[in-house]
């Protein structure tokens, strides 16, 4: 993730952000939250629900085992529902299922998986299961997850690899250093890196190196990564203060908006909702993703 020590390029790279008309899509902002601690990642329900990753830590302290964070429960209509949803303190007598400093998660079969420094937290959403820990043996700074509909994978930004949850056990698979998002779309998988600033298209089994986009010379560290319905790639740019689309054929790259340490977005498809956690802000902003 590197976060450490980007406050002060985050305030540079703040200036006025041009838009331009070279991809399909506009983001209208519909509205901001605020009352988060260090808000990292935003995935969506299939009703419509969000849950927002609170790493709640002071700068340089992002990787610590404090147990001292939580996940908030947005509402479909965009309000609070439950400030801390999931929270240390519930499971005090288990320390193992504390939460130490959560930032990207998944939602699989029901259940809410969620990468904690070198392990993964799995909630079950409608509370019929008690929450577990999956081990992933050598994973250094898990960051986020996806999944394909069958298994999840996590990001390793500081071991430069993905985990794929297998059954068995966890898979190390090939990919970028630095891998930060990742995200799968149409049954590819993608992801972005924080340090190379680039985007890439992966092998979900590992089998091949991961092939690059080549627009590294847009960005400055990026984070997270969503794909619209057309193919066209969302992502968001920490350091650069930015969201921005590259088009499907992976050629031409539009800033949409401009926005202090955009982290790990998160994509209502049914709905068209872009989710911006505000790491740096303690917020949540929300655009409706539109045709222009």
């Amino acid at each position: 993730m590197g976060r450490t020590a980007v406050v002060i390029a985050i305030a540079a790279a703040l200036g006025p952000v041009a838009l331009c008309d070279t991809v399909a899509w506009k983001l209208t902002k519909v509205a901001t939250l605020d009352g988060f601690a260090v808000p990292e990642c935003v995935v969506v329900a299939d009703d419509g629900s969000a849950f927002v990753s609170n790493i709640q830590s002071e700068p340089d302290h992002y990787w610590d085992d404090d147990a001292n964070a939580f996940i908030t429960l947005l509402a479909p209509d965009h309000t609070v529902s439950m400030l801390e949803w999931a929270w240390s303190r519930m499971i005090s007598a288990r320390p193992r299922l504390c939460l130490n400093a959560p930032k990207g998660m998944c939602i699989l079969g029901g259940e809410l998986y969620v990468a904690d420094n070198t392990r993964v937290a799995v909630y079950d959403i409608a509370g019929r299961r008690q929450a577990r820990v999956i081990e992933t043996p050598g994973a250094q700074h898990l960051n986020d997850m996806c999944t394909d509909g069958k298994v999840a994978y996590v990001s390793d930004t500081a071991g430069g690899c993905v985990f794929r949850l297998d059954e068995a056990g966890p898979v190390k698979i090939k990919a970028p250093e630095s891998v930060n998002g990742i995200t799968f779309h149409a049954g590819h998988m993608y992801a972005v890196s924080w340090d190379l600033h680039e985007v890439y298209e992966m092998d979900s089994r590992g089998a091949t190196d991961p092939v690059p986009f080549g627009v590294a010379s847009h960005f400055t560290n990026l984070d997270g990564i969503e794909v619209l319905d057309d193919g066209t790639f969302t992502v968001s740019d920490f350091t650069g203060g930015k969201i921005a689309a590259i088009s499907p054929d992976r050629k031409t790259v539009t800033a949409l908006a401009g926005l202090d340490s955009p982290a790990d977005i998160g994509l209502d498809r049914e709905r068209g909702l872009l989710y911006v956690p505000q790491f740096m802000s303690d917020k949540v902003s929300i655009y409706e993703v539109k045709p222009r």
